[in-house]
């Protein structure tokens, strides 16, 4: 009847949840137990022999501690009796002192232990009747009046002998019950110590068979597992396998025996079934994705690359290639808006002059508003360069698209597949989109650039722009052993210009001087606002005569442009001065504004040379 039943075990479906927490059980009963025999024994070890064994220790030290008090005071006190000296007292005293604290302590540590206390107490009795018969008497000086037998008044040697073999006979008693005593404490020191040891012992022998026994029972439930889960899970995975390799075809292997693993042999099935109807969708769709991906990807690195750079002609170059490549297109022309004009002017194309001039008229400004690339500008949105048409589809092969940024049109892109096929504008929208903030910062990063080497005002160089031109010329000169002079130029009384006519006329008197000083001067000659009313001019291969001349068609075409000022007048003071072999840039401008001064203080409206 067993074999029987061993035999239709497996057909009989049971949950695989009950199956595995069956499984654990024997390991777990096995933990319980063993957790439970170390807390005991550890309880038993920290709260009754731990203890007992601190206290019998500190018993121990205590005692030992006592006895060398009691002979600390023993010789002392034989000290004193045998040179009378009363130093020899000073560690009876101390001894005593402490003898009462260890005694204190010893009483405290063996509280718990009956049999030792009496052994304890008949040691304490033995030193108190050695202290207050023989110890104290001979301390305080009474005891020549006790060792004086013949009551004669004098205490002979072997009077004194007596009293001390008096006290020796008092303090062997001691001795041999405080030796009892360490005796006593150490064997039933020994005695803990044994029990801890069994205890461990005991702890890890009943450790080690609970270990023995979790591993049969773990090994007969894992043997279990492994017949009942483990082989039918391994059918199923075989066949899940089989799929993955791509082999569909027979049946997976029956799993009678757990229901879950029966369900799941069924899922697996149905699963493979549908595996086959979507293989053949999921690879084409794969294929799609793939290629979308790598155009994706084109256009992320494209827009990348265009972010990269604030110059305008590298920026729009690469967006002109990028356009060219994505939409298939054989022409794309960029146009960028003059928003001041009202205009959109061609900047930059991918055909050949000579290809634009064949296929049209060579145009380079388009009105906003006119034609396909005006009309785009103008409406914000992508036109067909053929205007018969009104929208752009996928047939379209031609098209102007603006490029936006917030509501600002900045360019627009002209389009065109020449041979007629279709241009492909699915991806254009974010590249373009990324183009027109490029483009706009580019423009605004070159804006700024110009702006940061210009005078606002007079529309000269500014200081900073004089500074790193004169370090240029000054190192040019002297590598080349060219002549190079400055001139150094302030309005007179230009306070009392502004004062008088106002402030306005005096920055229109500044702009037309500044006016007036790039008119007459050669193309290589650089004028700068160098500060205020203060104004200077870098004359490369000039010298000293050459510049002073200049200065002075200066001084005298200002002196005669304001005929509108009478007082105070428009008139300017200058200060000329020559480079010096090996002179740094500064001693230049300091022989210059030296010069300035000089023509100040004669009186202004004048030129002035710095001296060689």
């Amino acid at each position: 009847m067993g074999t029987a039943l061993r035999r239709t075990e497996p057909s009989r479906p049971r949950g695989l949840r009950r199956l595995v927490g069956r499984a654990n059980l024997p390991g777990l009963v096995s933990g319980l137990l063993s957790l439970a025999l170390v807390v005991g024994l550890l309880m038993f070890l920290t709260q009754q022999l731990q203890p007992q064994l601190a206290e019998l220790r500190q018993a121990q030290r205590t005692i030992r501690d006592a006895h060398d008090a009691m002979l600390d005071q023993e010789t002392g006190v034989r000290g004193y009796l045998a040179s009378g000296e009363e130093e020899f007292l000073e560690p009876y005293w101390t001894g005593a002192a402490e003898l009462v604290v260890h005694e204190q302590r010893l009483s405290a540590a063996l509280s718990g232990q009956p049999e030792l206390i009496g052994l304890a107490i008949a040691t304490i009795t033995a030193q108190q009747a050695w202290q207050k018969q023989w110890a104290v008497p001979a301390a305080s000086g009474d005891w020549e009046s006790v060792a004086d037998t013949d009551d004669d008044g004098v205490v002979t040697a072997r009077e004194t002998a007596v009293y001390l073999q008096a006290g020796k006979n008092l303090f062997d008693p001691y001795r041999q019950r405080d030796q009892a005593l360490q005796a006593a404490v150490r064997a039933e020191i020994e005695t803990t110590e044994s029990k801890i040891a069994r205890t461990l012992g005991f702890c890890g022998i009943t450790l080690v068979l609970l270990a023995l026994a979790s591993i049969v029972l773990t090994v007969r439930a894992q043997q279990r597992l492994r017949r009942l889960v483990v082989a039918p899970l391994l059918q199923v995975t075989e066949r899940v396998d089989r799929v993955r390799r791509g082999d569909f075809t027979g049946e997976p292997a029956p799993a009678p025996g757990v229901i879950e693993i029966g369900a799941l042999a069924s899922g697996v099935d149905e699963m493979t079934h549908a595996i086959v109807q979507r293989q053949d969708a999921a690879v084409r769709r794969t294929e799609e994705l793939r290629a979308h991906g790598r155009r994706l990807q084109r256009v992320l690195d494209l827009s990348r690359d265009l972010t990269e750079s604030l110059s305008l002609r590298y920026t729009t170059q690469r967006l002109i290639s990028a356009v060219c490549e994505l939409a298939n297109a054989t022409r794309v022309e960029l146009w960028l808006q003059d928003s001041h004009a009202k205009e959109l002017v061609l900047y930059l194309s991918s055909a050949p002059a000579a290809a634009r001039a064949a296929a049209r008229p060579p145009t380079q400004v388009v009105d906003v508003g006119v034609g396909a690339v005006g009309r785009a500008a103008r409406y914000g949105r992508a036109l067909p360069l053929d205007e018969r048409l009104s929208v752009v589809d996928e047939t379209t092969t031609g098209v102007a698209v603006p490029m936006v940024v917030g509501a600002r049109v900045v360019a627009v892109v002209e389009i065109e597949n020449e041979q007629g096929e279709p241009l492909d504008l699915s991806l254009l929208d974010g590249l373009l989109l990324q183009g027109a903030s490029a483009i706009q910062a580019a423009q605004l990063h070159a804006e700024v650039e110009e702006m940061s080497h210009k005078d606002a005002l007079t529309g000269l160089a500014n200081r900073r722009q004089f500074d790193a031109d004169l370090l240029a010329e000054v190192e040019r000169a002297h590598r080349y052993d060219r002549p190079l002079a400055l001139v150094m130029i302030d309005l007179d009384h230009f306070k009392k210009i502004n004062d008088v006519y106002g402030h306005q006329r005096g920055d229109e008197v500044l702009q037309d001087v500044a006016g007036l000083l790039s008119a007459d001067l050669r193309e290589i000659d650089v004028c700068y606002r160098y500060g205020g009313e203060e104004l200077c001019v870098l004359l490369p291969e000039s010298t000293a005569e050459m510049a002073a001349a200049a200065a002075e068609r200066i001084r005298a075409r200002v002196e005669a442009s304001f005929a509108w000022a009478s007082a105070p007048p428009v008139t300017l003071s200058a200060g000329v001065a020559a480079l010096r072999p090996g002179a740094e840039p500064a001693a230049l401008v300091g022989a210059a504004d030296q010069a300035l001064y000089a023509a100040k203080h004669a009186g202004r409206n004048r030129v002035e040379v710095a001296p060689d």
